[in-house]
């Protein structure tokens, strides 16, 4: 990481880092939209963050997003149908998780494969930047699933 350099950077650097940073937080890993509402709610993880959309009314929203270093874990609650995704973070109260209500069964168990996999990955120190998006998405997926 640049920020623990003992030299400042020099404008050009930083524009490149900075560059690198905005590519990357554009390539999506995975997202998903609840069912069944009229103002439907929005989960995304890219390289960088995941963020939650929650939308009240037509047009407005509130906006969430926590960098994917600050994500502890990742739950998904299934029924036949629907499911729900619950993490908790370092940000928010352990206690009282954020949880999202209404995916479809397979998003939600997708999203929380591919988001425990990239929890996972950091905690073990994997770069995971050099990989194309698809892989790395069908790699966390996989480091992602629960052995029973």
């Amino acid at each position: 990481m640049q920020a623990q350099q003992q030299h400042p950077l020099t404008k050009e650097q930083a524009r490149q880092e900075l560059s690198e940073a905005i590519h990357g937080s554009n390539q999506v890993l995975v997202t998903a939209t609840t069912a069944l509402k009229i103002f439907a709610d929005t989960l995304t993880v890219d390289r960088a963050k995941l963020t939650v959309t929650k939308r009240q009314f037509w047009k407005s929203a509130e906006v969430m997003s926590i960098r994917i270093e600050d994500v502890l874990n990742v739950t998904a609650t299934v029924g036949p149908f629907l499911g729900t995704v619950t993490f908790t973070t370092r940000i928010t109260n352990n206690e009282l998780p954020y949880t999202i209500v209404g995916f479809w069964r397979d998003d939600a168990l997708r999203i929380k494969r591919i988001t425990q996999g990239y929890i996972i990955a950091l905690q073990r120190g994997i770069d995971c930047s050099a990989l194309p998006t698809q892989e790395l998405a069908a790699m966390l997926d996989k480091l992602g699933v629960d052995n029973h």
